[in-house]
């Protein structure tokens, strides 16, 4: 197992915390293989609830056999024992539920409550003498759920199952999920992935089964948790996976420490800083700021050492396959394919400064030699550096809001530069606030420039967007009403984009509605603010224009 691996694994098994065990047989003792019983003694078994589905043979002994009664041993009955025991030992909470006979699965339902909340769902396949009926509507309902109110919760569903054909079983949820959503993909012949949900298909130690079926998916319940995990750590591996999971998993375990900080003796302080900034400000609403500088300071102090990280690295470094042909200075030879690629991405840009010259060009060669799929990688990983993510609907025009308009067929986009304190608790009685904005560009000509890449709503990408020129062809205002109650400007869902409505204009072409695009993170919405702050202050003197031109450069 790969250092990659093994750490995905680590944070999968930190982070697991609550897994529900759904079956109609919980609370029975339930013959899985054999049972050994007196033929003339039918209340040999009367100790046992019959479970006649799961009775695969019967021996019959005579009437004078004295372990006729004496045969039934622990070992050969399936029972949850063994399952939540082996979730106990990876210091794991699996809840037992067993539903009634006509039970619900709908959205309201008590059983979709349950597994809604969990990380992992574990269900069997047949209810009371009836596969798949019941588990088929519950996994698309928690599959729909998290597309819809749950978008960001990952679960893993595993059926838990003694039906011999496990790939009819998952052909059949591949199919009832391929309906719900059409970019289901399978995962193998036994798991596929919908939304973000994975669904995987196991087997209860059974009869009648493939060798492959039995080698790949067939998994004894003392060794069930084991396998859980490491499905949920395949669902997130990778560095990056594995990193946030990581963090995620330290904030789990640190609650209460966190709490300890929020606690409510400083009840009644917080109250009397929350009146002295009234009405200009609410201290309600510096609270997620507050948590979110905790929940920072516990995933840095949890973050892998340097040897650690340095591990995960190379080893993933070593997995590249290169074939750059790079253009080595004068007089140097040109080493074998993958040396320089290798030293750079392990040892800095300086470890090649001898053989070539590190260019953006050269930086080019790198990515497109790692985005093998072309998935827009650096794209998406600048966007994840600038951007803040707005997890919830409410899109609000503030400090760092980026916004586009589209004019002759074409798009221009600007950022917002109010002050973000002015941009709350704004009156609701038909005044019109003047919102200044920067136009930004979509290419920088090689200029100086502060860059930034966003992700287009819908599916039209990614663009770079580039902050440069001077306030009298950048600078623009536009008027806004706010809206009730939260006084601020927000925007309003229309044809399936967000938009700001602007104040009545005086000319048909600001009349266009501004539609939100992304929010920066403030320290990059600051950057671009400072930066224009000092094209205002700019001093014009007059002096030597030779003095001048050898001052710069040029």
């Amino acid at each position: 197992m790969t250092q990659v691996e093994n750490f995905a694994l680590s944070a999968a098994r930190a982070y697991l915390q609550s897994i529900v065990f759904v079956d109609d047989k919980i609370y029975y003792e339930v013959p899985a293989k054999e049972i050994v019983t007196n033929v003339n003694s039918p209340k040999a078994m009367s100790i046992f609830k019959p479970m006649i589905p799961k009775v695969e043979k019967v021996v019959e002994r005579p009437e004078d056999d004295d372990a006729s009664i004496d045969v039934l041993k622990a070992d050969d009955f399936y029972h949850p024992k063994n399952l939540v025991e082996s979730f106990a030992r990876e210091g794991m909470v699996c809840a037992l539920y067993e539903p009634a006979e006509r039970f619900k699965t709908d959205k309201d339902s008590e059983l979709f409550k349950l597994c809604e909340r969990a990380d992992v769902v574990i269900l069997d396949w047949e209810f009371h003498g009836d596969p798949g009926t019941k588990i088929l509507p519950l996994i698309s309902n928690l599959v729909s759920a998290a597309q819809t109110s749950l978008p960001h919760h990952v679960r893993l569903i595993a059926v838990y199952t003694s039906t011999p054909d496990l790939e009819r079983v998952a052909s059949q949820i591949f199919d009832q999920l391929i309906n719900i959503d059409s970019n289901t993909k399978p995962n193998g012949d036994y798991s596929f992935d919908a939304g973000s949900a994975r669904i995987i298909v196991l087997g209860k130690p059974a009869t009648g089964r493939t060798t492959e079926q039995m080698e790949v998916a067939q998994v004894a319940e003392s060794e069930l948790a084991t396998r859980i995990i490491s499905e949920f750590a395949s669902m997130h591996e990778g560095i990056l996976p594995s990193m946030a999971m990581h963090g995620l998993a330290s904030v789990r375990t640190s609650t209460k420490k966190i709490l300890d900080k929020f606690r409510r003796e400083i009840d009644g302080a917080f109250l009397v800083h929350r009146g002295l900034i009234l009405p200009d400000d609410d201290a309600f609403e510096q609270i997620p700021e507050l948590l979110a500088e905790e929940t920072l300071a516990v995933m840095a102090d949890n973050q892998l050492s340097p040897e650690q990280a340095k591990l995960l690295a190379d080893e993933v470094i070593e997995g590249f396959e290169f074939s750059i042909d790079w253009e080595v200075k004068k007089g140097r030879q040109k080493p074998a394919i993958g040396v320089l690629e290798k030293k750079i991405l392990k040892e800095g840009p300086s470890s090649v400064k001898n053989d070539i010259e590190i260019k953006f060009d050269a930086i080019e060669k790198l990515h497109a030699a790692v985005d093998t799929e072309s998935n827009s990688s650096q794209e998406r990983l600048a966007t994840l550096y600038n951007t803040r993510t707005l997890y919830g609907s409410r899109k609000s025009l503030q400090f760092g809001t980026i916004i586009r308009q589209k004019i002759d067929k074409k798009f221009h986009y600007s950022i917002c530069l109010m002050p973000l304190c002015d941009c709350v608790r704004l009156a609701t009685n038909g005044k019109i606030f003047q919102f200044p904005f920067w136009s930004l560009r979509t290419t920088n000509n090689k200029q100086p420039s502060k860059g930034m890449v966003v992700e287009l709503p819908g599916d039209e990408g990614f663009v770079e967007l580039f902050s440069m020129g001077k306030p009298r062809d950048q600078m623009w205002m536009q008027g806004f009403k706010s809206s009730s109650p939260s006084k601020t400007v927000v925007a309003v869902k229309k044809d399936g984009r967000w938009v700001f409505e602007p104040a009545p204009p005086s000319d048909d072409e600001a009349n266009m509605d501004f539609e939100f695009v992304a929010q920066l993170k403030p320290l990059h919405a600051q950057r671009i603010a400072h930066d224009i702050a000092a094209s205002f202050s700019r001093v014009g003197v007059l002096e030597a224009e030779w003095l001048r031109r050898k001052a710069d450069q040029r």
